[in-house]
């Protein structure tokens, strides 16, 4: 027997597809229809949290813009409430085609899973407008009673091509491809798709920034201009550039609550104890705020300026009594930007942390990775990528000074070496430079030099000049056990004691046979007995610092090195090592990290020193042709990560290759003698 619905309820779902759309704002619509997940369970959303967020909502349903830009750090609930809110009002209110892009295929399967299906059953509007059909309700497309489609889709030419949407959702919006296959960007994308509705389409982009300043020099003509880089602030400057702002509780004037307003003890070195105490000034009056005071309305302070803030277009400006006086700029796009200190679930405290914490990390390591992600999520600001600035290959010139010929300073604990392999007819050699590090990683150049001459003789002419061929002969790699693995260099000292080369780091690549003679060169230092203390080392533009592999290409007939798992070839992350290098190029006075200089070293050495660059792209470039001792640097500090040296936390208690000169037992007396090998003394506590 067929059932079929009764003849009322009929009336009712048909009577919903003709009746007019509900102008409630959203904002209002929210409290009603949106859910939020809160401890394992879905409690209605609490706009009463995030006030700021509330005028960006509401720009949705304006016919005045086309589009609606919100760039914000996390914890601002801009995702929750722009695009979940958005979504429940179009279902229940506005019934239209709707197309929601997150920045994967798995992430939106994963959006719609975890994210919308909890909500969707969560909320009774919501579930009610949903179509009873199990077909209709699928991971990527879902249709409801009022024959509206809501689409799940991910960056494709694919999910924009050949479809109208009435509203396009970007999320997460810098984490999209630029140029999404070659069509262009979602953002232009997204408006081709909505065109057909003209006034009545919309579309929205959320993004915290993600992409770094292109031009470091550029000068913003107002507060409220962004600088120049791709993604969401690109968008937001196209926009009428809103920002947030607060009204000072003392002096009443306006002001945008940036990270750069926060105070703590600058004096305090650990972050978790200078971040105990943070507090914000007003630029006007230099009032002192605390996020956790009591308001007279008894509620704390950044809830009670949040609820009273203002989004202020580029153009205007508030006086006392919260009105708006100016003319903005004339666009049909609503452009808002939030900063870190206004977030709703995201403390002054935690802010600070991350940012001290980051910073340390890049002034130890070099590593701007953790730099940049608290710059863009936490403080929802444009990260600009530290560069050299003004610095040239002059000014580090200037710092030569008269540090002996290849000595070792007292302060120097151990030393390494590295070899940068140069091929072809006219240029072939082994380039090498030997660094001193002293406590904090404090080091100072010792030598540099290139062995170009080879032992092997010309058979037409036993005096003539044969020059060394890495890519061909084997034997020629066999001028790097005296010259550089087994060398020593005088103390500084008048002792007549001298320091071996503790860790030679050697670049395995390049021209065709270099890599099998590499391999080959390291089992006969293994057979020699020697191998731990040189290392193949090959560049790469991605993964860790350093890691450890084992070429196997026994299974691979197109490659022609002879690597059989044997040989541990190191792979550099270059671009993050370079980092490193700058940064300790960059520090002015002796200390952590210090780069010294000999008077003996050539100009050449500083042009090759600078032959590259760091682009907007986060990686290095170069700029000339030679630079083969920024290379010879990179393979130097190979040589400490491998023995983790960056990790020595207290140089009073080093391990015995780092110890003092007069603790140590590596020292030798002549150059050639047997190496000693480092002897692990205890050392006695001091308690």
């Amino acid at each position: 027997m067929i059932r079929y619905a009764q003849p009322g309820i009929i009336r009712r779902d048909v009577a919903g597809l003709i009746k007019p759309p509900n102008r409630e704002p959203i904002s209002q619509s929210a409290r009603r229809l949106l859910y939020a997940e809160q401890n394992g369970s879905m409690v209605p959303w609490d706009g009463d949290l995030v006030p700021y967020i509330h005028e960006p909502m509401d720009c949705l349903k304006s016919r005045q813009f086309n589009a609606v830009i919100f760039v914000g750090p996390a914890r601002t609930s801009k995702t929750l409430s722009l695009i979940d809110g958005w979504i429940c009002d179009t279902i229940v209110n506005n019934p239209a085609d709707f197309l929601l892009v997150q920045i994967s295929q798995d992430k939106a399967a994963e959006f719609s899973k975890k994210r919308l299906g909890r909500l969707f059953n969560a909320s009774p509007e919501v579930r009610a407008a949903m179509s009873p059909r199990a077909n209709d309700n699928n991971v990527h497309d879902k249709v409801f009673k009022a024959g509206n489609f809501l689409k799940v889709g991910w960056p494709s030419k694919t999910i924009f091509a050949s479809s109208d949407w009435k509203y396009v959702a970007l999320t997460d919006y810098d984490r999209l491809p630029p140029n999404i296959d070659g069509e262009g960007s979602g953002f232009f994308l997204a408006g081709k798709r909505t065109q057909t509705y003209m006034s009545s389409g919309m579309v929205l982009a959320e993004s915290s920034p993600g992409f770094p300043v292109t031009d470091l020099n550029y000068r913003v003509s107002s507060p409220h201009e962004a600088p120049p880089c791709q993604g969401i602030l690109s968008l937001y400057n196209q926009g009428d550039r809103r920002l947030f702002y607060w009204q000072c509780p003392d002096c009443g004037e306006w002001f945008e609550p940036d990270f750069d307003l926060l105070v703590w003890d600058v004096n305090i070195a650990d972050p978790a104890k200078a971040s105990k105490d943070v507090y914000l000034n007003c630029p006007h009056c230099k009032h002192s705020m605390s996020e956790y005071s009591v308001m007279p309305s008894g509620r704390a302070l950044k809830l009670e300026l949040n609820d009273r803030g203002l989004w202020i277009p580029e153009g205007c400006y508030a006086d006392q009594n919260g009105e708006l006086h100016g003319e903005r700029r004339e666009t049909r796009v609503a452009s808002f930007w939030q900063k870190g200190p206004t977030a709703a679930f995201q403390t002054w405290n935690e802010l600070v942390y991350k940012w001290l914490t980051a910073k340390d990390e890049y002034e130890k390591t070099g590593d701007i990775e953790s730099l940049k992600t608290t710059v863009n999520t936490d403080q929802g600001k444009a990260f600009a990528l530290p560069r050299k600035g003004d610095q040239n290959a002059q000014e580090l010139m200037d710092r030569r000074c008269d540090l002996g010929v290849r000595v070792v300073p007292e302060w120097a604990r151990f030393l390494t070496a590295a070899v940068d392999v140069q091929a072809g007819a006219k240029t072939a050699c082994f380039d090498v430079m030997v660094l001193a590090w002293g406590p904090e990683l404090e080091h100072q150049v010792i030598d540099r030099f290139k062995i170009e001459k080879s032992k092997r003789q010309d058979p037409d002419n036993p005096d003539k000049f044969v020059r060394v061929n890495p890519a061909a002969y084997l034997e020629d790699w066999e001028l790097l056990i005296n010259r550089v693995i087994q060398k020593s260099y005088e103390l500084d000292d008048e002792t007549d004691r001298r320091m071996p080369v503790l860790l030679t780091a050697c670049d395995s690549g390049g021209e065709d046979g270099v890599s099998d003679n590499a391999y080959e060169f390291y089992r006969k230092l293994k057979g020699m007995g020697i191998a731990r203390r040189f290392m193949l080392v090959k560049g790469r533009g991605s993964g860790p610092v350093i890691h450890e592999s084992f070429p196997d290409n026994t299974k691979r007939s197109d490659r022609k090195a002879r690597a059989y798992g044997d040989v541990p070839v190191y792979l550099l992350n270059t671009d993050r090592i370079k980092d490193t290098v700058s940064a300790a190029l960059e520090r002015p006075e002796p200390g952590r990290r210090y780069v010294w200089f000999p008077e003996w070293l050539s100009e050449s050495f500083f042009d090759e020193l600078l032959a590259e660059e760091r682009t907007t792209s986060g990686k290095w470039e170069k700029i000339s042709t030679r630079n083969e001792t920024l290379d010879l640097f990179v393979y130097n500090w190979a040589c400490i990560y491998k023995r983790k040296a960056d990790q020595i936390a207290d140089w009073n208690a080093a391990p015995p290759w780092a110890l003092p000169i007069n603790e140590s037992s590596e020292l030798i007396m002549h150059e050639g003698e047997a190496l000693a090998l480092p002897k692990r003394r205890r050392r006695r506590s001091s308690m």
